[in-house]
């Protein structure tokens, strides 16, 4: 991919991560913006580097995938290999990194979602306690549909609505073996009550 390509890829990342209205898998990561727009920024350098250091347009995308997640206004000179590399290991590790996420929380499994007056669910808690992952919420709204039930009860909730949003649009790029993850969650839940 050249620099422009690699900056068109950004252009649309940044709109389906950030703006309500659009959907990149909708467009088939298609922008109104310009190619010429490229030449028109100061920071086109940065696509330029990224352009030389990876050449696929997979991995382009998961670089700026996972760092549009960590900052979700996508200002590109704040991106980084280090969010990228933390991101791959977490995708190629994931089977056990939510086993290590959900073992201390399987034991009182449904109050995870109770949603009390004034205070938001233990299991929101714990993802901003970043002791929860972005994909293990994605994954457990997936096997039981929580989400709906959030979005009645904290209507007005700022935090919970931006999380929403980062939920939806990241889910898109997940691959997700929804049988494989019921199976693991059931286990936990089985060998807590031992």
């Amino acid at each position: 991919m050249g620099p422009i390509d690699v900056y068109l890829e950004y252009c649309a990342l940044k709109a389906h991560f950030s703006k309500s209205n659009y959907n990149y898998f909708k467009y088939e990561g298609k922008t109104r913006i310009k190619r010429d727009s490229f030449y028109k920024r100061k920071d086109r350098f940065f696509f330029v580097r990224l352009s030389k250091k990876y050449t696929e347009h997979e991995d382009i995308q998961n670089y700026l995938i996972a760092n549009f997640i960590k900052e979700p206004i996508g200002y590109v000179a704040r991106f980084s290999n280090k969010v990228y590399e933390e991101w791959l290991y977490k995708r190629q590790n994931f089977y056990t990194i939510f086993t290590d996420e959900m073992r201390p929380l399987v034991n009182e499994f449904q109050p995870l979602f109770e949603v009390k007056s004034n205070t938001h669910p233990k299991l929101l808690q714990e993802y901003l306690g970043k002791r929860v992952s972005l994909e293990t919420l994605i994954i457990l709204n997936e096997l039981v549909s929580y989400v709906d039930n959030w979005d009645k009860e904290m209507a007005e909730d700022f935090i919970w609505g931006d999380l929403k949003k980062l939920m939806n649009n990241y889910k898109g790029f997940l691959t997700i073996p929804v049988e494989k993850y019921r199976i693991l969650l059931l286990k936990l839940i089985e060998e807590s009550k031992l």
